[in-house]
């Protein structure tokens, strides 16, 4: 494998990157909606010990890692947006560059 290239693995996993408007109330109030921005398919790499034990010291979370090929969608995908999957939604983090193929994101789960 090349270095800066796509780690390997399945990307297996749909997930749906959500992002955020703000619209008004019929009150004339701003309000932040969510909406589907992008579906993707992703290999997806839960945290190791250190990571999950320092989220468990703030609350109760979970981390992970989604990693999908590089299209003009998500290299927009920012830390304003969000990720939809597994039953739950997940705040991104950060949001990297895999070389020419990949965009790696890191999101964390709160627990419900």
């Amino acid at each position: 494998m090349a270095s800066g290239s796509l780690r390997s693995g399945r990307r297996d996993r749909r997930i749906i990157i959500e992002r955020a408007t703000i619209t008004r109330n019929p009150y004339n109030e701003p309000f932040e909606t969510w909406g589907e921005y992008c579906r993707e398919y992703a290999a997806v790499f839960y945290g190791n010990g250190t990571e999950q034990r320092e989220a468990a010291q703030t609350q109760a979370s979970q981390v992970a890692s989604f990693e999908v090929l590089a299209n003009s969608k998500t290299r927009a995908i920012s830390v304003t947006d969000r990720i939809s999957f597994g039953g739950g939604l997940w705040d991104i983090r950060s949001v990297a560059p895999i070389g020419r193929d990949g965009v790696k994101i890191n999101a964390v789960r709160a627990a419900a």
